[in-house]
């Protein structure tokens, strides 16, 4: 018996594999390329009848043009129509050009008929022929239909007419002729490389002069047939055999005719054959260099091939698919504690805009072995994404968070690349197995989840997966989904909080506060709660938007109701105030609601300025312009610069409640309240003091210098109604 090598059994199920695919694809092809070719043919003539079609409009338009240019010369002139005018001082400027012949212009009224290089001949009266009477009642510049020279030589014409006016009375028509050989000759000299054969119709489907044209033996009367049912532009729908293929223009601009091309069939066929065996040769001979060099070569092509799809071909580690496979296979074993690591990159794309490719694969690598020095064996790292690592490493008894802390601070430290230094960010989400899942889909699950927590923490850039981290993410998604219902039945409302000032005991503004009672959550739902959920999910603006058309609504109906509220404080998210057309927004609500931007206080927080300090400046300046009212709000809890202070149009401070609690017990808290407002003193700013709850705390507060007060020692945040009889004690 034949003994043959697995090697090479290999080999050949995978040469005989390729000819049955060989086979069965040469077959699929043929049945489907022939109909693709033929109609790539048919597009490629409809492509270039197209443009022979806008070629022969541009001829007829320029033929027009000049007669109609010749007509404006005798109306501007005025001249005298009766006598016969030398037409060499028009010609001179506007020379014979796109085969027109016989220039000349016949009075209305008397019949005299000037003509260049033709002797009129006796008791002839152009306004009896057919083109003067089609280019009279157009009453416009057109070019009439074909007709038959009177002259011995019965040559067939075309008259171009253009109306001649006085006072805007037709007084006779200006005309010209072209050969019809002429224009036929324009229409074949188109060099399209069009096979067959291409002439005119008229608008019934008869071909226009046919013994000029000897068409008469290829065109059907079937095709004549379908012109009297709309026949639009494209190919002839003809039933039966015919020896070609016809393709119909739109009506050519000026001639009230079409343009037919008539393709032989054979011609067709010709090109079809020809594309579809070419192609088959292609197609044959790429299957056999790719089975010979299989065959030949498949330790040089295979093997980087498997690797290709196993490795990652810039660090040379496990793709995640070939990750996960190794794991499953030779890690997730019963009574093998272990860790699954998601390492991800922060700032990976800053990176990849500022470096050259190669400084970034070296870096890569880089980060490659400083996360293999800190693995312990036995462990494996693969590669999950471009700025992603994905790590799995064995833990002998209970696992603990040192191998994190060095890992953290080795990816922390610079990279030397290329003489220069780079810092990268990383975030680290860890799951334990088989605590936090038995299989290798759900430690990256819940990997990525302590990943995305991470965000939320405060001392490391690490976290370990819980089972609240998921519940956390899950009431965030009942929120987030509550509050796009909640957006579009009106489920939240305002309230506004009193602001008053404590030396005169009178109310100078309020702040509008939102308020959502969740009919889905069936519950009260806290701003601290949905605020920040709707910050991470895109939906501040949608909720700034509504609360604006909220609070301006409200104080357009005190407005017409004569209620005094000299002004209204609105919170303004960095989102939305950066956000597009915020500017506009707000100035068409303010027209809407027929309100005072003077009424208006925008109150932002110091995180605008972190974002992008410039537009932000920039933007507040043409509020302030406007009328609007700047405030900051929570000052001294952000991390502005006092110079981003010194430029903002700012008409007052808004001290955080963190330094006004116990203020009368903490000197330190008093030592900052006195140093901010010395400085809102000094830089012509009202400061307000928020979050004043005891008359301890106001009474220091006063004594300090702050008289403008907001808390509930003075009032908690009231309905309109319920404010508006609060308006009427303290105004």
């Amino acid at each position: 018996m034949l003994c043959t090598s697995n090697k090479n059994k290999l080999a050949i199920s995978f040469i005989a594999l390729l000819l049955v695919g060989l086979l069965a694809s040469t077959l699929i092809a043929y049945l489907h390329v022939k109909n693709r070719i033929e109609v790539a043919i048919q597009t490629e003539i409809q492509l270039k009848a197209n443009f022979i079609v806008k070629e022969l409009t541009h001829w007829t338009q320029g033929v027009v043009e000049q007669v109609n240019s010749f007509a404006l010369y005798l109306e501007d002139h005025d001249l005298d129509l009766e006598q016969h005018h030398n037409f060499d001082e028009f010609l001179k400027w506007h020379p014979y050009k796109n085969g027109m012949q016989y220039l000349g212009y016949v009075d209305d009224s008397t019949g005299k008929y000037s003509i260049s290089e033709w002797q009129v001949p006796q008791r002839y009266d152009a306004r009896k022929r057919d083109w003067y009477k089609a280019g009279k009642q157009a009453n416009k510049a057109v070019f009439g239909q074909p007709y038959i020279s009177i002259e011995s030589d019965k040559q067939a014409w075309l008259a171009v007419t253009s109306p001649i006016k006085s006072q805007g009375k037709f007084i006779g028509l200006a005309s010209a002729h072209v050969t019809f050989d002429y224009m036929l000759s324009v229409l074949r000299n188109i060099d399209m490389d069009m096979a067959g054969n291409a002439f005119l119709v008229d608008l019934q489907g008869s071909i226009v002069f046919s013994a000029q044209q000897d068409v008469d033996n290829i065109w059907p009367q079937q095709a004549k047939s379908l012109f009297p049912l709309g026949q639009s532009a494209g190919i002839l729908p003809i039933t039966g055999t015919t020896s070609h293929t016809f393709y119909v223009s739109e009506p050519i601009k000026g001639l009230t005719s079409h343009i037919v091309f008539a393709i032989p069939n054979q011609s067709i066929a010709n090109q079809t054959y020809q594309g579809t065996l070419t192609l088959l040769a292609k197609f044959l001979v790429i299957f056999i260099v790719v089975t010979i060099a299989l065959y030949f070569s498949n330790r040089h092509i295979l093997a980087p091939l498997f690797d290709y799809l196993e490795l990652d071909s810039v660090t040379s580690l496990p793709s995640k698919k070939h990750f996960k496979q190794q794991v499953e296979q030779h890690f997730l074993m019963p009574k093998k504690k272990g860790r699954l690591l998601i390492i991800n990159m922060e700032n990976f794309n800053r990176i990849t805009a500022s470096y050259p490719a190669a400084y970034v694969s070296l870096l890569q690598n880089i980060i490659k072995e400083r996360v293999q020095a800190q693995l312990p064996g036995p462990s494996l790292l693969g590669n999950f994404s471009e700025s992603r690592y994905i790590a799995y490493y064995q833990v002998n008894g209970d696992a603990n968070n040192e191998l994190l802390d060095a890992l953290s601070s080795a990816l922390a430290e610079k990279y030397e690349i290329a003489g220069g230094e780079i810092y990268c960010n990383f975030r680290i989400g860890a799951s334990d197995y088989p605590e936090h899942g038995q299989n290798i889909e759900t430690l990256i699950d819940n990997a990525f989840s302590a990943l995305a927590s991470v965000s939320r923490q405060n001392c490391n850039n690490y976290s370990v997966f819980t089972a609240q981290i998921n519940q956390e993410f899950s009431d965030a998604q009942q929120i987030h989904n509550a509050m796009k219902k909640g957006l579009s039945s009106s489920e939240f409302t305002m309230v506004y909080q009193p602001q008053v000032n404590v030396s005169t005991g009178k109310l100078f503004a309020v702040e509008s506060l939102v308020r959502w009672h969740s009919y889905s959550l069936n519950r009260m739902v806290s701003p601290a709660e949905f605020i920040p959920i709707a910050e991470s999910n895109g939906l501040m603006v949608s909720l700034g938007d509504n609360i604006i058309r909220q609070v301006f609504r409200q104080i357009s109906k005190w407005n017409k109701q004569g209620v005094e509220v000299p002004l209204v404080s609105i919170n303004i998210s960095p989102q939305q105030l950066l956000a597009n057309n915020f500017y506009d927004n707000l100035l068409v609500n303010i027209k809407y609601f027929e309100i005072s931007p003077v009424q208006i206080e925008l109150e932002i927080t110091e995180t605008c300025l972190l974002v992008n300090p410039k537009e932000t400046i920039a933007l507040l300046y043409k509020l302030s312009q406007q009328g609007f009212s700047i405030a900051i709000d929570d000052f001294g809890t952000g991390y502005s610069s006092l110079e981003y202070l010194n430029s903002m149009p700012l008409h007052k401070l808004k001290i955080d409640r963190t330094f006004i609690v116990d203020l009368d017990k903490k000197e330190k808290s008093a030592v900052l309240v006195k140093t901010i407002i010395a400085m809102a003193n000094n830089l012509g700013l009202s400061v307000l003091a928020e979050g004043v709850e005891s008359q301890e705390e106001a009474d220091t507060l006063l004594a300090l210098g702050c008289d403008k007060i907001q808390g509930y020692l003075y009032s908690k945040p009231l309905i309109a109604k319920n404010l508006e009889a609060y308006v009427a004690e303290k105004v």
